[in-house]
């Protein structure tokens, strides 16, 4: 029987290099109007309570990271500063602290698939906002179809022009793609074809749309936000069943904050400032 799975996907994207990439968050265009912010989380019975405000980064312990944070303490204008070990983030004007909020960042491991590699990690460094992205959709990567498919024992089959895939279960004949969309022929030779944030699953096959399809495109993945660092890296939002994962190295390379975080920090942060990341 069809199974058309309906899945909130992790934010993450992939920026290749060689035979293992760094995950990342793609951007994609989109038109589509920006939906209402999340409503805020309550908090989970038993939960740990809300941490206290860091009003300075923790001193990295390793060389590289050391390195980082040093080149940052010598600049004296706006800059955002990023503690991987703190999971937080600061704002910071001159002598200033504007924001001081906790983050998700990479949680700095790797993944492999078929020979293909990942290792999803918020690299250090120094980076810049080279621009600020309203209504941010998120492009599902490679990667995403191969962790569902090693976590199910599912085989993964990425739909290419001209070919058909027999999916015979007496009513469905086969899927195809049309008109760039991935979608299922029946009987009556009728085509359809599921919108965005969805994924076809039939007889132990995930079904993969090309790449850089409307298929691919999830809305509000991101947040509300996303401040571009390039190469795929952003500083982005938060998606409502995520929320919970601020103040913790799950993301797959972006730093994530919460929703009225970014909201504010899009708001104070111009083009061109400085990201220490350390």
């Amino acid at each position: 029987m069809l199974e058309l799975v309906m899945r909130t996907m992790r934010r993450g994207a992939v920026a290749p290099l060689a035979t293992i990439g760094l995950a990342a968050c793609f951007l994609a265009t989109t038109t589509k109007p920006r939906p209402a912010a999340p409503t805020p989380a309550q908090p989970v019975p038993g939960s740990a309570p809300a941490p206290v405000k860091l009003s300075h980064p923790s001193v990295p312990r390793d060389t590289g990271g050391l390195r980082v944070f040093r080149a940052a303490s010598r600049v004296r204008g706006m800059k955002i500063l990023v503690s991987t070990e703190d999971r937080w983030l600061w704002l910071v004007q001159g002598q200033d602290t504007l924001m001081s909020v906790p983050v998700a960042v990479g949680m700095g491991e790797h993944f492999a698939y078929q020979g293909h590699k990942w290792y999803f990690d918020t690299p250090r460094g120094r980076r810049t906002v080279l621009n600020k992205v309203e209504d941010p959709v998120w492009t599902v990567p490679d990667w995403q179809y191969y962790e569902e498919a090693s976590g199910r024992g599912l085989e993964v089959v990425k739909v290419q022009p001209d070919q058909r895939y027999d999916i015979s279960d007496g009513y469905m004949k086969y899927i195809e793609l049309r008109d760039g969309k991935v979608g299922w022929v029946n009987v009556n030779d009728n085509f359809y074809a599921p919108d965005g944030e969805h994924f076809i699953e039939f007889a132990g096959k995930i079904f993969v749309p090309p790449s850089g399809s409307e298929q691919r495109k999830v809305h509000g993945a991101l947040g509300p936000y996303a401040l571009n660092m390039g190469d795929g890296y952003l500083l982005h939002g938060t998606n409502e069943f995520d929320e919970n994962s601020i103040g913790r190295a799950v993301s797959h390379g972006c730093v994530r904050l919460d929703n009225d975080e970014v909201t504010r920090l899009y708001s104070l942060v111009p083009a061109g400032t400085p990201v220490y990341i350390f």
